[in-house]
């Protein structure tokens, strides 16, 4: 490939500064959360937490639920729970 191409627009990179406000939220509670772990994606961030204390976990997916849709509620993506994950992607 020729060396002055760019792998990614500018405008695509700029759709995912919401990753820069995400991850430093989702890296608190993976390490206040024993058995946690955190999976950067190329357009999601998942928070794991199938090996946490499931009501320590439980309590913690939700408080990382609602802390992520506060701060995110003006970037074009979406936090959803799943069955031991919390999720952020691009709506």
């Amino acid at each position: 490939w020729h060396k002055d191409w760019e792998w990614e627009s500018p405008s695509i990179a700029a759709d995912f500064d919401w990753k820069q406000i995400a991850e430093p939220v989702m890296r608190v509670y993976t390490e206040a959360t024993d058995g946690s772990s955190m999976e950067i994606k190329e357009s999601a961030l998942v928070w794991h937490h199938q090996d946490a204390d499931p009501d320590f976990g439980s309590c913690q997916a939700k408080e990382l639920l609602d802390h992520l849709e506060s701060v995110l509620a003006n970037e074009p993506v979406m936090v959803k729970r799943g069955q031991f994950i919390v999720e952020v992607k691009p709506q």
